[in-house]
C-alpha cells in the first residue's frame, strides 16, 4: 500500500520504471505498493508520471519527463505520432513490439482462460509482421470542417470528433502515399463542408485500399445524400490523372449517423466494381479474394499470408474433413483452407459477404464450397441437411462469439474449433466458457498491426467429453 505518511493523490509526480507493457498499449510500473499504468512509454525506461486516475491497488498516469531512456527506444517516424490516433509504438523497436505483444498475449490466456503455462504457444512472441511500414492495404481517413480548414485525416489521440489533417501516412503503401493530400485539396477547394458540419454539409469518408500483389488501388468516397453530387466528377479525373494504378473509384452515400466507412447507396462507380489481392500458401498455390468496395478483407495482405498458413498448420485439415466456416466474409481462411478438406461450408449474416465469398469460391475454382446466408444462434436459414462438421472455424469480431452461438457450437461438438481473435481478452473469456467441452491444444499470436496496439491469434481446441 502506498506510505501512509504521504498519501498519493491525483496530480502527484511520482518516479517509476517501466517494467512491461500492459494490453492496449500503457506501460506497467510500481510505485508505493501501486500498479501505475503509464501512457506514451517504452519498457526499461524510468519516467516521471503524473497521476491522472487513483483507485485502491492502482493507478493511471501520464509521462512527463523520460529520466533514463531505454535500449528499445527509437525515433518515430511519423511527425503526427503523439497526436494522431491511430499508432501507439512508432517509439519501440519493432522486434521489441513482437515480443511484448506476444507476452500480452499469453498473460491474458493465463489470467482469464486459466491456460496452463506449458501450453504449446505459451512464452512465445507474436509472429512478426513481413512489412513494418507500408503494410496496410485499407485505410479510412475522415473529414471535418469547410473551405480552407477543412480536414482529412485521422482522430486526435483522445478525441471522438477532432480530425488530425494528415497529409500521408507512414503505414499507406507507397503508391498511396499523395492520395489523402489530393482528396484534401480538391474538396477544400469546392467551399463544400462536411456531413453534419453545416447545412447542406456532404463529405464523410475517404477509403483507400490497395493490392499489394498486384499494385491496383481502389479509392472508395463516402458522402452525405446532400445534391453536391457534380462535385465528384472532377475529383475522379484528378486523381485518374495522378494515379495509373487507380482501377477503381466509387462514390456513395450515406445517410445514417453512425461513423462507419461503408456505403448505403452506390452513386457512381469508374473502372472496375473489384481489387483483387492474392495470398500465397505454404505449398506455393495461390488463393485470390475479389476485394469490393464494402467488403472485409484482413487489412495486412503479408501478415495474412502468416495468419492464415499459421492457421491451417495448428488446424492440421484432413482431405476428408466437413468444415464450417462462421463469420466468413468474403472467404477469408475458410477458402486459404478448403483444398486441404473434404467440405467447407462458410456461413455469414451479410448477403454482400456472401455473394462476394461465392464469386472468390468461383474465382478460384473450388467446388467444395458452399456459402450460406444465416446465423448459427438461430436455426432459420440454415438448411436442416448440411452435415456436421469435424471442425469449425471462428472469426469473430472484438466482441468475440456471442453466447448463444457459443452454445450452439458447443451442441454441434465437432472434434476441433480454430479460434482466429483480434481481442485476446474475449479469446480467454469464450475458452474458459466452454473449458468444460473444450482445451486450447496450441496458439499463436501474429502481428498484423504494427506500432498499433492490436494483436492477432489463432487458437486449436480439441473436444475433450
Amino acid at each position: 500500500m502506498p506510505n501512509e505518511n504521504k498519501p498519493i493523490n491525483k496530480g502527484d509526480i511520482v518516479e517509476t520504471e517501466i517494467e512491461s507493457l500492459a494490453f492496449g498499449g500503457k506501460g506497467i510500473g510500481r510505485y508505493e505498493g501501486l500498479t501505475l499504468f503509464v501512457e506514451g512509454v517504452v519498457p526499461g525506461q524510468t519516467v516521471r508520471c503524473e497521476i491522472t486516475k487513483l483507485k485502491k491497488r492502482f493507478a493511471e498516469a501520464r509521462c512527463i519527463e523520460i529520466v533514463t531512456h531505454a535500449k528499445d527506444e527509437q525515433t518515430p517516424l511519423c511527425e503526427h505520432f503523439g497526436t494522431c490516433g491511430g499508432c501507439l509504438h512508432q517509439d519501440i523497436k519493432y522486434t521489441a513490439q513482437a515480443y511484448w505483444k506476444g507476452r500480452q498475449v499469453c498473460e491474458t490466456l493465463q489470467r482469464i482462460g486459466k491456460i496452463a503455462e506449458e501450453t504449446p504457444g505459451m512464452g512465445n512472441e507474436a509472429h512478426p509482421s513481413p512489412l513494418e511500414y507500408g503494410y496496410r492495404n485499407k485505410m479510412e481517413f475522415s473529414f471535418h470542417g469547410i473551405g480552407d480548414s477543412l480536414k482529412l485525416g485521422f482522430k486526435r489521440r483522445g478525441s471522438e470528433t477532432d480530425v488530425l489533417n494528415i497529409h500521408s501516412c507512414p503505414l499507406l503503401p507507397e503508391p498511396c502515399a499523395d492520395i489523402p493530400a489530393l482528396v484534401r485539396d480538391y474538396c477544400a477547394s469546392t467551399g463544400v463542408g462536411t456531413y453534419r458540419h453545416n447545412k447542406g454539409g456532404y463529405w464523410r469518408k475517404l477509403v483507400v485500399r490497395y493490392s499489394h500483389s498486384n499494385g491496383e488501388i481502389m479509392i472508395h468516397l463516402l458522402t452525405g445524400p446532400a445534391k453536391s453530387h457534380h462535385t465528384i466528377k472532377g475529383l475522379a479525373k484528378l486523381l485518374s490523372d495522378h494515379l495509373p494504378q487507380l482501377k477503381s473509384f466509387v462514390h456513395s452515400t450515406r445517410k445514417g449517423r453512425a461513423d462507419l466507412a461503408t456505403g448505403e447507396r452506390l452513386i457512381s462507380l469508374t473502372g472496375k466494381e473489384f481489387i483483387t489481392e492474392t495470398l500465397t500458401r505454404s505449398d506455393g498455390t495461390e488463393v485470390s479474394y475479389r476485394i469490393t468496395p464494402n467488403s472485409f478483407f484482413q487489412t495486412n495482405s503479408k501478415g495474412a499470408e502468416i495468419l492464415y498458413r499459421k492457421s491451417v498448420e495448428l488446424a492440421a485439415p484432413k482431405a476428408d474433413d466437413v468444415v464450417w466456416d462462421l463469420f466468413c466474409g468474403s472467404g477469408g481462411i475458410g477458402m486459404f483452407m478448403a483444398k486441404d478438406v473434404g467440405e467447407m461450408i462458410g456461413i455469414e449474416v451479410s448477403e454482400e459477404s456472401v455473394r462476394s465469398a461465392k464469386e472468390n469460391a468461383r474465382l478460384n475454382g473450388l467446388e467444395n464450397t458452399i456459402y450460406i446466408v444465416g446465423n448459427l444462434a438461430s436455426a432459420k436459414g440454415l438448411p436442416e441437411d448440411l452435415p456436421r462438421p469435424d471442425m469449425v472455424i471462428v472469426d469473430p469480431p472484438r466482441s468475440g462469439v456471442p453466447d448463444p452461438s457459443l452454445q450452439r457450437l458447443i451442441e454441434l461438438e465437432p472434434d476441433r474449433i480454430l479460434y482466429i481473435s483480434c481481442n485476446p481478452s474475449t479469446l480467454a473469456r469464450d475458452v474458459e466458457k466452454i473449458g468444460g467441452n473444450y482445451k486450447l491444444e496450441r496458439f499463436a499470436a501474429v502481428d498484423m498491426f504494427p506500432h498499433t496496439s492490436h494483436i492477432e491469434s489463432v487458437a486449436l481446441l480439441t473436444k475433450t467429453v
